[in-house]
C-alpha cells in the first residue's frame, strides 16, 4: 500500500478511536450519571438547604437552618440534632425512584381517584425542602401505601409530573422522622474539655470539683485529690447522653411541682462552669419518671424531659468514689532513699544512685538485694485507700491515737528528686485484718488491706544478704 493509503486507514483508525472514547466511554458515563440523575427524586446540595418541613399528618416539624445550624422552628422552637439533620439530608439526596411509573401523569391528572389505590389520595408522609437563593423550588415528596410485597413504598411528587412512582421501603423508614427524633435530646450541651469546675448537690451534701493542670481537685467538703477517672465519667455520661422521652414542652406550676424539680426538692443538681468566662450550665434531676427514669430539666430550656437511671446514678456516685484512693504518687526513677522503722526504730536504710543502684546506709557486711528493693518501690506506688475514715475539721478534730497513728506499726519514708520526701504511716490492725494507714502531710485517715501491710513489713534480711553469701547467690530478675 502506498503512503496516502496508510495516512487514510489511520485517519479512519484515530475517528473509530475518537468515537468509541468519546461516545461509548465518556458519553457512557454521562448517559449513567443522567439515568441515575433522572431516578434522584430531589437534586440539591447540602449549603443549599435552608428549611425542611416533615408533614406525618398528625405533627409537621420544620426546620431552618440559620448561619451554620438547624433549629426547629415548628411545632416547638428548640434547638435541632445537627447529625440527624445531615442525616436526613443525606438520606433525602440518596432516594432513588425504582423501575418504571405505575401510573403517568396524564392517567393521574384525568382521574385523582386512581391515587387511593396507592394510598397517595391521603399521603402518610410530606416532605418539602427549600434551597437557599431564588432556584426553581422543589417538588413535594408525597409518600403512601407499601406495596403487597413491603419491599417498596408507593411516592409521588408534586409540580408537572405527578405520576405514581416506586422507592425502597427502608429509604421511606429513614424520611419518616417525627419531632424527637430530629430535635437536640442533649442532657446538657458542652464538650468535657472545657469544663473547669463542676458542682453537685445531693442528700449526701454538696461536692464542687476543680480542674487542676491535668488532674482535678475536691474543693468541697474536703481539699483533697480528687479520682480523676470518676469525674471524667460524670462528665462523659452527662455529654453523651440523651434525653429518653420529652415529658412537658412548657410545664405548668403544678407540672413543675409533680416532677420534683422544683427549688429545693430535686433529688440531684449538677452545676459545670465552662471555659474562660465560666459559662453556667445545670441539670436538676427530680422524681420518677416511669421504666427506671427520672424527670430531668437544663435550666436553660423550658422542656422536661426523661433521662435514664444509669445517668441519674452517676451524678449520685459516692464522695469516696470520687476521692483519688492512690496515696502517694511518684515514679520509681525519682526515688533516690527509702527508709523503714518499725515502732520509731529504723529496720534499714537504702540509696539509690542515678544508674538505679541501690547502697544499704549503716549496714556494714551486708549486701542489697536490689529486685527487693525494686519491688518494694512498685507496692509502695501501688498503695490505695480501702476506705477514707476521717478527715482533719476545724480545730484539728483528728485523734491518731484512736487509729493507732501517734506509735505508727511502721513508718515508710521515700526521698525524692528535688528534695522532696513522702512519708507513709501504718497504724492499728483493722478488724478486716488491714490496717489504718496515713500520709503523714494529710490529715486524713485511711485502711488499707493486709496483703499492703505484709509487702511493707520488711526486715533487714527480706532486703539484703551478708556479703559472703552474695558472691554465691543468684538474684532474681527485677519485676
Amino acid at each position: 500500500m502506498g503512503l496516502k493509503t496508510n495516512l487514510v486507514i489511520s485517519g479512519i483508525f484515530v475517528a473509530l478511536l475518537g468515537f468509541v472514547y468519546f461516545y461509548e466511554i465518556k458519553g457512557g458515563e454521562r448517559r449513567q450519571v443522567e439515568a441515575e440523575r433522572s431516578r434522584q427524586l430531589l437534586d440539591f446540595s447540602d449549603h443549599e438547604a435552608r428549611r425542611l418541613t416533615i408533614d406525618r399528618g398528625d405533627t409537621v416539624a420544620v426546620l431552618e437552618k440559620s448561619e451554620e445550624s438547624w433549629h426547629l422552628t415548628r411545632p416547638v422552637s428548640t434547638g435541632a440534632d445537627q447529625q440527624a439533620v445531615e442525616r436526613y439530608l443525606r438520606n433525602l439526596r440518596e432516594t432513588e425512584t425504582e423501575g418504571d411509573p405505575l401510573q403517568d401523569s396524564a392517567s393521574v391528572t384525568g382521574d385523582s381517584g386512581r391515587l387511593a389505590a396507592y394510598g397517595l389520595d391521603r399521603p402518610r408522609l410530606k416532605v418539602h425542602l427549600d434551597l437557599a437563593g431564588e432556584p426553581a423550588p422543589l417538588d413535594t415528596l408525597r409518600f403512601g401505601d407499601d406495596t403487597p410485597t413491603e419491599r417498596f413504598t408507593y411516592l409521588q411528587r408534586s409540580g408537572d409530573n405527578p405520576e405514581v412512582l416506586r422507592v425502597r421501603a427502608w429509604r421511606f423508614d429513614n424520611l419518616d422522622k417525627g419531632l424527637f427524633d430530629l430535635r437536640d435530646r442533649r442532657l446538657l450541651a458542652f464538650e468535657e474539655e472545657e469544663v473547669g469546675s463542676l458542682r453537685l448537690d445531693r442528700a449526701g451534701g454538696r461536692v464542687e470539683v476543680s480542674r487542676q493542670g491535668g488532674g482535678w481537685r475536691i474543693d468541697l467538703p474536703v481539699a483533697r485529690e480528687a479520682d480523676a477517672e470518676g469525674v471524667d465519667g460524670i462528665l462523659s455520661r452527662l455529654q453523651n447522653s440523651e434525653a429518653t422521652r420529652i415529658a412537658f414542652e412548657q410545664p405548668t406550676a403544678d407540672e413543675l411541682a409533680a416532677t420534683g424539680l422544683q427549688e429545693g426538692s430535686a433529688l440531684a443538681e449538677v452545676t459545670l462552669w465552662i471555659g474562660e468566662d465560666r459559662a453556667e450550665k445545670r441539670l436538676r434531676i427530680g422524681a420518677e419518671a416511669g421504666e427506671g427514669d427520672r424527670f430531668a430539666r437544663d435550666s436553660s430550656r423550658p422542656q422536661v424531659f426523661a433521662v435514664d437511671s444509669t445517668v441519674v446514678n452517676k451524678l449520685l456516685t459516692p464522695l469516696p468514689e470520687l476521692r483519688e484512693k492512690k496515696l502517694l504518687a511518684f515514679s520509681e526513677e525519682e526515688v533516690s532513699r527509702i527508709e523503714l522503722c518499725r515502732r520509731g526504730e529504723r529496720i534499714f536504710a537504702a540509696t539509690r544512685d542515678s544508674a538505679g543502684t541501690w547502697d544499704l546506709v549503716d549496714a556494714a557486711g551486708r549486701e542489697p538485694k536490689s529486685w527487693r528493693f525494686t519491688s518494694l518501690v512498685n507496692d509502695i506506688m501501688e498503695l490505695k485507700a480501702e476506705d477514707f475514715v476521717q478527715d482533719d475539721g476545724p480545730g484539728g478534730s483528728l485523734v491518731l491515737a484512736a487509729f493507732g497513728l501517734d506509735s505508727p506499726q511502721l513508718s515508710v519514708r521515700v526521698s525524692l528528686t528535688g528534695d522532696r520526701t513522702v512519708e507513709f504511716l501504718v497504724g492499728a490492725t483493722t478488724e478486716d485484718g488491714g490496717a489504718y494507714a496515713m500520709r503523714a502531710d494529710v490529715a486524713t485517715v485511711v485502711t488499707i488491706d493486709g496483703e499492703a501491710v505484709v509487702n511493707l513489713d520488711l526486715s533487714l534480711d527480706d532486703v539484703s544478704r551478708p556479703v559472703e553469701e552474695a558472691s554465691e547467690a543468684v538474684e532474681p530478675a527485677d519485676g
